[in-house]
Order: C-alpha cells, then sequence, then structure tokens
C-alpha cells in the first residue's frame, strides 16, 4: 500500500555520468547566475589586488571565494524531485559576513536583477535544533536561502554538540550523516561534486553509507541513526549493513538515550510517521532496537524517578521495554501489515488520502501493549497520571497534545471495542444503540482509527490464518451496522431542546439538573433516532422530578 516513491534505483539504466547532470528551474537559474556573477566579481578584484567589491570587513581571503549548494537539495535534485531547501556553503566567510556582502552587491547592481536587498536574519547556534554553527538566512527571488561557512566538526564523548571551525570541502563533505547527503553542487562550474567518493554511486544504487565509520559517527551524533531511517522510508533505500549493524549495538542506545533531546527525535519521527513509507522507519526502528529510547515515555529523569519510587506498575511497564515485548510487537506488526491493509480496503484509502489518519494509525498499532497502563505525569503530583500511549506521544517524542490523548484513547479502549463487537455478533439485540453510541462519542471524530485500531490489535493477537479472517468479518459487520445506524458521526449529535428552550418550556430556572437532564436527552435520542420534539417533551417531564428532588 505505501507506495515508494521515486529513487535513483529506478534509474540503474542511466549512466554514471548523466546522474551529473542537474536540470535548473528558471528561478533556480536566477538565483545561481546572481550568485555566480557576485563571485566572480569578488573574485576578479581579488585577482587584481584590489579592496574586492562589497568588500567584507574582517575577511582576508586566502583563496577565490567558491559556492555550494549542499545536502538535501542536490540529493532530490539528483533524484528528480523539486526542492525548496536551498543552503549555500562559503568556503572563506561565514554565512552572516557574505550575506551582507551580497545585499550590497545587490544595491549597487539593482538594474541588472530587479530585485532590492533583503534583511538578512542570524540563525543563531543552537544544537537543540542541529544549528551547530550561525547561519544566515534571506531571500533572492522570493526563495528563502540559507548561507553557511564550510565547517569541520570535533565532538566529545558525552554530548552531541561538537566544537566547529572552518573546513574543506571534504571536511564539510565527511561530517554528514550520509554520503549521498554530502554532495555539492558547484554554483561556478555548474557541476556535482562528491568529496566522500562514494555519494554518487550510492545514490545510484539507493545505499545510505556514512562517510566516516559508522560507529563513530553514530556515537558523535546518534540523530544521524534516525535520519538515516528517515531516508530509507522516505525513498525506499536501504542502509548498509556495517552501518545497520552499529545502530543496533547497545553503545549507540545509550548515547542516544545521553545526547538526543526528545524534541529532535519528536521532529525525525514526524517526517517519518507523515513520509511516504512510515511502516519501512517504524521497522527499523524495531530492527535496530532502537524502539526503547524511542518509543520511551518521559524526557524528565525525576519524573522516571518518581514513578519508580512510587507507581505500582512501574517495574511491569518498565519490562515492555527491557523484556523485548514492544519490539516482537512491532515485528509482528510488520510481518502482518501489508496483509491487514489488503482485507482493509477502506482502511488503504484512509491512510494514502490522510497523513495525519496514516500517523495516529501506526502510532496506535505501535504502541497496543501499552494499552490500559498509566504514569504519573507531572512532579510532585503522585495522583496526576496520563495513558502511557498518550506519554509516549506528548512527552516522549513531544508531539502534539491532540494526537497523545486521541490515540492513548484508541488504544487503551481496543478492548472494550473488541467486547462490542463480539457481543453484537453473539446477538445484536442485546446492545441498546445509546450504548453504542455514548461508547463511539468519547472518541469524537475518531471513530473510524478506534475501530482500525481495535481490529489489528485483535488480527495480532491471532496466529491462526482463519480466525484472522473471521475477525475482519466479524468487524466489517459490525462497522456496517455502525454505519446503518447513522453512529459513525453520533460526537456531533446535541440535544434536541436546548437549554434555555427547555427552561422557557417548563418555566423553571437553570441549575445543575440542566446538565444531568442533557446527558438523559442525548441518551434517549440515541434509543429514539426517530423521535419528535414532542415525545422528548414529555420524556423531559417524566424524569425532571428525580433531578429536582436531587438539585
Amino acid at each position: 500500500m505505501y507506495k515508494r516513491l521515486v529513487s535513483l534505483r529506478t534509474f540503474n539504466r542511466f549512466t554514471h555520468t548523466m546522474l551529473k547532470k542537474i536540470e535548473l528551474t528558471q528561478q533556480e537559474s536566477r538565483i545561481c547566475n546572481l550568485l555566480r556573477d557576485y563571485a566572480a566579481s569578488y573574485n576578479s578584484s581579488l585577482e587584481q589586488g584590489t579592496t574586492p567589491a562589497s568588500s567584507i570587513e574582517g575577511v582576508v581571503p586566502t583563496e577565490p571565494l567558491t559556492l555550494r549548494v549542499t545536502g538535501g537539495w542536490v540529493r532530490d535534485k539528483l533524484l528528480g524531485q523539486g526542492s525548496h531547501d536551498l543552503d549555500i556553503a562559503i568556503n572563506i566567510m561565514t554565512g552572516e559576513q557574505f550575506a551582507m556582502g551580497l545585499n550590497e552587491y545587490l544595491v549597487e547592481h539593482y538594474e541588472n536583477y530587479g530585485i532590492t536587498p533583503h534583511s538578512i536574519h542570524r540563525i543563531e547556534k543552537n544544537p537543540e535544533k542541529s544549528k551547530h554553527l550561525e547561519t544566515a538566512t534571506t531571500k533572492l527571488f522570493d526563495v528563502e536561502i540559507d548561507f553557511v561557512n564550510l565547517r569541520s566538526e570535533q565532538y566529545t564523548m558525552d554530548s552531541r554538540i561538537p566544537s566547529t571551525t572552518f573546513g574543506t570541502p571534504q571536511q564539510d563533505a565527511l561530517r554528514r550523516d550520509a554520503t549521498l547527503n554530502a554532495l555539492f553542487y558547484n554554483i561556478q562550474s555548474g557541476e556535482i561534486e562528491d568529496f566522500t567518493g562514494h555519494g554518487l554511486q550510492d545514490l545510484s544504487d539507493g545505499i545510505l553509507r556514512t562517510p566516516l565509520p559508522p560507529k563513530q559517527t553514530f556515537l558523535d551524533d546518534p540523530l544521524r541513526a534516525l535520519r538515516l531511517i528517515r531516508f530509507a522510508a522516505r525513498f525506499d533505500f536501504t542502509i548498509d549493513e556495517n552501518a545497520l549493524n552499529e545502530m543496533a549495538q547497545p553503545e549507540i542506545n545509550r548515547a542516544f538515550d545521553a545526547k538526543i533531546s526528545k524534541e529532535r527525535v519528536g521532529n525525525e519521527m514526524e517526517k517519518i510517521l507523515l513520509g511516504p513509507n512510515p511502516n519501512i522507519g517504524v521497522h527499523l526502528i524495531q530492527k535496530t532496537k532502537l524502539d526503547n529510547v524511542i518509543f520511551f515515555w518521559h524526557n524528565d529523569k525525576e519524573i522516571v524517578q518518581l514513578n519508580k519510587d512510587n507507581w505500582p506498575d512501574y517495574n511491569t511497564i518498565m519490562n515492555i521495554y527491557t523484556e523485548g515485548i514492544l519490539n516482537n510487537h512491532l515485528f509482528n506488526f510488520w510481518n502482518q501489515r501489508l496483509a491487514f491493509l489488503e482485507k482493509n480496503p477502506d482502511l488503504q484509502v484512509m491512510v494514502g488520502i490522510d497523513p495525519s489518519f496514516k500517523q495516529n494509525y501506526i502510532l496506535g498499532a505501535a504502541l497496543l501493549p501499552m494499552a490500559n497502563y498509566k504514569v504519573i505525569a507531572v512532579k510532585k503530583k503522585l495522583n496526576n497520571t496520563m495513558s502511557l500511549p498518550e506519554a509516549v506521544i506528548r512527552e516522549g517524542l513531544k508531539m502534539s497534545k491532540s494526537d497523545g490523548i486521541t490515540v492513548g484513547k484508541c488504544v487503551d479502549a481496543a478492548a472494550q471495542y473488541s467486547k462490542f463487537v463480539h457481543s453484537f455478533i453473539q446477538d445484536k439485540s442485546s446492545l441498546r444503540r445509546s450504548e453504542l453510541g455514548l461508547f463511539i462519542r468519547t472518541f469524537d471524530d475518531n471513530y473510524n482509527l478506534a475501530h482500525y485500531i481495535a481490529m489489528i490489535n485483535e488480527y495480532l493477537n491471532e496466529t491462526n490464518a482463519d480466525l484472522q479472517d473471521a475477525i475482519v468479518e466479524k468487524y466489517k459487520t459490525f462497522h456496517e451496522y455502525i454505519v446503518q445506524q447513522d453512529l459513525q458521526d453520533c460526537h456531533n449529535l446535541r440535544p434536541m431542546i436546548d437549554g434555555k428552550k427547555l427552561q422557557k418550556i417548563l418555566g423553571i430556572k437553570g441549575g445543575p439538573w440542566m446538565g444531568r437532564v442533557n446527558n438523559e436527552i442525548i441518551v434517549w435520542q440515541l434509543d429514539n433516532p426517530t423521535g419528535t420534539e414532542e415525545q422528548l417533551l414529555a420524556y423531559v417531564k417524566e424524569i425532571l422530578p428525580q433531578y429536582m428532588d436531587n438539585k
């Protein structure tokens, strides 16, 4: 179902020479022509021994100015995909210095380009967002562009924050996460530069390989492991076996936990889950045994310790990770995902057209072993608990509160949903319409998500293929009944007679009774879908005394 994107595996019939050709759009050509002209003007002044036009204070050039587009833009262009991620690497000055000089050049040559300089925004170092060096951002021809100098990085054992210095093109290429992300496009020559010596071939073969030995690459910055997983999922590429083996080592696992913020993990995971092949990403996380750090439930060690000291379920919850329960479940999900999708064409459509549904379906299916466990979520408040799946999403992955609540609710309700299905199959008359409706209302507009999470939970716990087919059929029959009864959207049901109208008709003032009566009105409307306002009013008058007596 999860269709692979166009990848260079399909381009093997092309020659290696043709891979080096990048076709610029008209907008990209205008940008590159401007940058090429400015570099030529700057270098011409250098050759003449004079102060370069638009000279930059504090810069003493030791070589000609050379500009290169780096990273994802080069990869995506070679893959035949569009890209708006333009990062320009500069060899002899900082990004801010270059952008300031470029702005001066634009002022002097406005008649040639027809654009006025834009303000320059300096992005300070922010290692938590993978910004290890100051970057300058400005706009050229309505495209936002980042400028940064080539750099070399040195890491310590206890931090993913490197010390950075100006570097050579090769040093800059070698510090990157994958050879195919280390390709440069030389703006002046118009050629692709492959300083790792493997980038073009790896891109052609669909291989994700680290430029330096993988162990040190991942120890320096363990987030690179998750980035390789993301690219493997996005392009349906293969991670080099050596890199894959190193990712699975306990040493990398510990470094991942010690060095990487949950915000960075969540950012990468959102890209994986909203991408074209999220199941590949989840499978690689399982295969490399990173699930126990990726899907952990909190990033605050004090809160973890608080649970350890005070929460009776703490050891059971931790066993989900340490005993491989989650890992085995993810492996089972991977093995059966396609068969399950093929048996549920409506689910295929939903995950194909709704990225948010796809994300939450996969998260829900992945976190099923955590159903109906809770954790303490706030310091010094032992009674302030949160659903474990919700905690994984909100606190562990730092994803949205609404997604956490939605997925947590669906996962925790999976067993109860199954009971409804089996009770209905045995005797549908045993279930009141209101009983089903009130349950479905708890999911708001996420009924379909709850349905499929409950179904795959039961499906994965059954090993007999015939019985799995029977499970799918039972759930389909139940779902058809819900639709037939017009219950799938019953979260939108409102009282037929609102509070103000009810007070006016009955001639009494509002009070606590109104909320309780409104709940009874919803139940009555669910059980009497064709009931009239007059019939409802008669019912309200009948039950009102008991609520007025208890006001």
